[in-house]
């Protein structure tokens, strides 16, 4: 009976060939991971732009804002200013308030008995507003004081709307 040895044969470079490929995928899934979390990072930053409180903050801010709604205040957030040179399209800042409960509508008036309409907006959520207004007809040039009315507006879960609350305010729109 014949005895028989029994090896295996393996070329070295194979062996080589093998590293190689596992340090290459090694690396391949490093890098999808760095830009995975990179992408995630910055998802993360996109939805949180500006947010700089805690949570208790947040939660004050916002029972302030109840607050407000109660007792009949409305936050508006402007420049007292308003800038145009044809007297009809004026640069502006007009915000509704972060802090307000509410979605408000604005109307500005040319006059103090409040009939002569320069402007009405739809409803502008909290955070919201204009940087420019187009007016219903031009101002002279000069600085025109003008009202602005400011209108609180509750939508409730049928699409019922009511008004809430209303303050006014004076502006300077000034025509050049």
């Amino acid at each position: 009976m014949e005895e028989y040895e029994e090896y295996e044969e393996y070329e070295e470079s194979g062996g080589t060939v093998n590293r190689i490929l596992i340090a290459l995928i090694a690396v391949l899934l490093v890098a999808v991971g760095v830009v995975g979390f990179l992408l995630i990072r910055n998802m993360r930053k996109d939805t949180h732009v500006g947010l700089a409180l805690t949570q208790e903050e947040l939660d004050s801010a916002m029972d302030d804002a109840q607050a407000n709604a109660k007792s009949g205040s409305i936050a508006l957030r402007y420049k007292n200013s308003a800038y145009s040179e044809d007297g009809e399209l004026f640069t502006c800042y007009i915000m509704n308030s972060q802090f307000n409960v509410y979605d408000m509508f604005l109307t500005i008036y040319g006059d103090e008995a409040l009939t002569d309409e320069l402007f009405s907006s739809g409803l502008v959520a909290p955070g919201r507003g204009f940087d420019q207004l187009k007016l219903n007809h031009s101002l002279p040039a000069g600085t025109n004081t003008v009202y602005v009315v400011i209108t609180q507006v509750e939508t409730d879960e049928e699409g019922t709307q009511s008004i809430v609350g209303q303050a006014s305010h004076t502006m300077k729109f000034c025509v050049q």
